[in-house]
């Protein structure tokens, strides 16, 4: 299906500079639309920001790149290459884990074969051949899914059922019908601090092992496919995109909340920011908190339909983790 084509006097306000946000103005400014962007930090980045330790900035969001076809398609898009990011350099060792109460601690490598033996000798031999089996299994989720839904621009009910075919639906009902990926890793692995170091996996986006799907394993394949260190730190994404999005033509404010979102009839006419200032636009794209959306803290008419939660949230037990 083509992309509809908005004129060049479209007015879209972009709610929030999280690395979407980001992505989002510049490929709306890169398609000749007028383009602001608001975000109530002093900085671009969301999750992806750094905090000052001493002379040390650190990442206090994700650490690493990975799914650099991603960007690659998002800046070819947008006229630019990975040359206009910052150095990217491969990384041998995944993450290094370590338990309190543990002497041992347990590296994961980007050969999986050296990832293979490391849990041998941490956990058992019995373990490593369970470790190769969620391998494959995640390689092949991976590849059911990549299609269908990761690279599809607006993947349906409908569309992925119909992209699947027999086999990918095969291999996603082998995970078991609604399984969580708690769930799903408990069938693979019996030493728990294992359980424990894959359930990260569901935190990687905000959510829970215990909730999330059991698809979400699937980043196991996702990080051997490359991971990589960035120059300057992933913060430095983050402003590098922002950069971009000015050279093609977008205004980037920052220090400005977002109020409340103006609709009338249906259809969005402006942002009305904290300090009263009121931006005329025709569209928004909100890359805040989905929760401020559904609880009508920016206006009753842009609420969405929050959904019910099913239990109590546990927090997620996680090991000491460097990259």
């Amino acid at each position: 299906m083509a992309e509809p084509q908005l004129p060049p006097t479209h007015r879209v306000v972009v709610v929030g500079a999280g690395i979407g946000g980001l992505v989002s103005a510049l490929l709306l400014a890169s398609r000749g639309l007028q383009v602001t962007l608001v975000e109530a930090a002093a900085a671009p980045g969301g999750k992806m920001r750094q905090v000052q330790l001493g002379a040390a900035a650190i990442d206090s969001g994700p650490t690493v790149f990975t799914m650099r076809w991603v960007f690659e398609q998002i800046l070819q898009e947008s006229g630019f290459s990975l040359a206009d990011l910052p150095p990217l350099t491969p990384l041998g060792v995944l993450a290094r884990h370590a338990w309190r109460g543990h002497e041992r601690r347990l590296d994961l490598h980007a050969d999986r074969a050296r990832s293979t033996d490391a849990i041998g000798e941490f956990a058992g031999a019995a373990e490593a051949r369970r470790f190769v089996a969620f391998c494959e299994q995640a390689r092949r989720v991976y590849q059911t899914l990549e299609g269908p839904y990761i690279r599809s621009r607006r993947p349906t009910l409908m569309s992925m059922s119909r992209d699947l075919g027999p086999s990918g639906l095969a291999t996603l009902a082998g995970l078991g019908p609604f399984a969580s990926l708690w769930r799903s890793l408990g069938r693979h692995f019996h030493d728990p601090r294992l359980r424990q170091l894959f359930a990260r996996y569901a935190t990687y986006c905000g959510a829970s092992p215990w909730q999330a799907p059991a698809t979400l394993m699937l980043v196991a394949q996702v990080e051997m496919d490359g991971v990589w260190s960035v120059q300057g730190g992933m913060h430095a994404v983050a402003s590098t995109f922002a950069g971009l999005a000015q050279r093609r033509g977008a205004t980037l404010r920052f220090g400005v909340a977002c109020k409340r979102i103006e609709v009338e009839r249906d259809r969005i006419r402006g942002v009305v920011l904290a300090g009263g200032e009121r931006i005329a636009c025709d569209s928004v794209v909100f890359n805040g908190c989905p929760q401020a959306l559904a609880e009508g803290l920016l206006g009753e008419r842009v609420a969405a339909p929050a959904p019910e939660r099913t239990g109590a949230e546990r927090p997620v037990p996680e090991p000491a983790e460097r990259r």
